[in-house]
Parts: structure tokens; C-alpha cells; sequence
């Protein structure tokens, strides 16, 4: 029976998410509603450097917003998703101007958009489309260019919420 409870314990201990760390910067993005891992109250709150010790994609594409391609740099979707624990795929994201979209993450997961950060190598601001950009790769994929597909390229992304 001991030996049933540690390896009980050791694989839990394996099993475990990391702890979030606490934004030190200016917290450019808030994920709440339905995780598993928060650092301030029930929600996780994200800063720049945050979410760039995520693993970082890159995705070159032209959309309808500008007139040559670019490049954006961010994590996947997926992985800010997995950090937080997120137990459900349904998602909101809201813009800074209180613009809202609801996601059926499922839906979108095969085109693995990625939350950027960077456009053609530089930290977007908030007048840039930033200070994130739910960015897919459009060039990979043309039947993201339908027009539900443009509402979730949501930019200013200020907030994700898990329902």
C-alpha cells in the first residue's frame, strides 16, 4: 500500500503544471474564466517578457489589413492555452476597444495562430495593431481569408476568456 501511495505522489509530482510566475513588466494580457493556473486573484495576467520565455513561432503572411507580407512573431495559441490550464475550449477574446469574439478553439487548432508580439522584427504598439495580434497563417491556409475567420484575428488583444 505504500508503495501504491509513492508512486501515487511521484507521478503527480511529474504530472503538475509549473506555477505562473508574476508579470514584472505592464501586464499586456489577462486569460480568466475556466484554468487551472492564475498569478493574480482567479486570473493569470501576462507581461512581454512572459510570453516570450513561451516557445516562439513565426508566421509570414499576407491578410487583408496590409499590402505585402509580414512576419509576426508570438507563441502558439496552444501553448499560452496548456499554461494556464485552460479546461474548455470555448473561448472570448476582447480587444481594447471592448471588441469581443467568441472562439471555438477546437475549430481554429489546425491552423495554430499564434499571439503576435512582433511584426517584422519589431515589438508592436498599441497603434501598430498591438500590443498583441492574433495572427494565422493566412498564405498556409486561403479559407482563412472568409470573413469569419477575419473576425478572430482580433488585434489590441487585451484579454482571453475561458468559458
Amino acid at each position: 500500500m505504500r508503495l501504491c501511495l509513492a508512486l501515487f505522489l511521484l507521478v503527480c509530482s511529474f504530472t503538475s503544471v509549473a506555477e505562473l510566475a508574476k508579470p514584472k513588466g505592464p501586464v499586456i494580457l489577462t486569460v480568466r474564466g475556466l484554468i487551472s493556473e492564475s498569478n493574480s486573484g482567479e486570473d493569470a495576467d501576462f507581461d512581454l517578457t512572459m510570453l516570450q520565455s513561451l516557445p516562439q513561432y513565426t508566421i509570414t503572411t499576407l491578410h487583408p489589413w496590409t499590402e505585402s507580407r509580414r512576419n509576426y512573431k508570438g507563441p502558439r495559441l496552444s501553448d499560452l492555452l496548456k499554461a494556464v490550464g485552460a479546461r474548455s475550449e470555448q473561448l472570448t477574446l476582447v480587444a481594447l476597444n471592448d471588441y469581443q469574439v467568441d472562439v471555438d478553439f477546437e475549430e481554429l487548432t489546425t491552423f495554430k495562430p499564434i499571439l503576435a508580439w512582433s511584426e517584422n522584427d519589431r515589438v508592436m504598439k498599441v497603434r501598430d495593431k498591438g500590443p498583441l495580434w492574433l495572427m494565422f497563417p493566412i498564405d498556409d491556409h486561403p479559407e482563412l481569408l472568409q470573413i469569419s475567420y477575419n473576425d478572430f484575428m482580433v488585434w489590441q488583444l487585451r484579454s482571453i476568456i475561458v468559458k
